[in-house]
């Protein structure tokens, strides 16, 4: 991943959708200390838990967040994972986007606790 020298504020965050039943966006970019929200769509998969993963070049995946229903804060970063009532989709959000935050972002479900 590579940033413009010339706008060293701006921060790009790509996400990659792992399968054709969960959509998200190809990327979404914002000014450092701003807020984002990563979205995650999978309307037609019925699952008990929702899931975030954030994956930095040459490491592992990590948890960002998951939960069952409403709001989770993150551990691993300044946001909250946002479940809807239905669970047909979440939303990621950074209340404050910093330039280390640049990563790939996964979306997943999953049946067990």
């Amino acid at each position: 991943m590579s940033f413009a020298p010339s706008c060293p504020e701006k921060s790009l965050f790509l996400s990659v959708s792992l399968s054709p039943e969960i959509q998200q966006p190809v990327s979404a970019e914002a000014l450092e200390g701003e807020k984002l929200n990563l979205s995650c769509s999978h309307p037609k998969v019925a699952t008990e838990k929702i899931v975030w993963y954030r994956h930095f070049p040459s490491q592992a995946p990590r948890l960002l967040a998951g939960g069952f229903k409403g709001a989770t804060p993150s551990t691993e970063a300044d946001g909250t994972l946002y479940i809807a009532q239905d669970k047909a989709s979440s939303v990621f959000e950074f209340r404050r986007v910093r330039l280390a935050d640049a990563a790939v972002y996964y979306c997943a479900l999953s049946d067990t606790a």
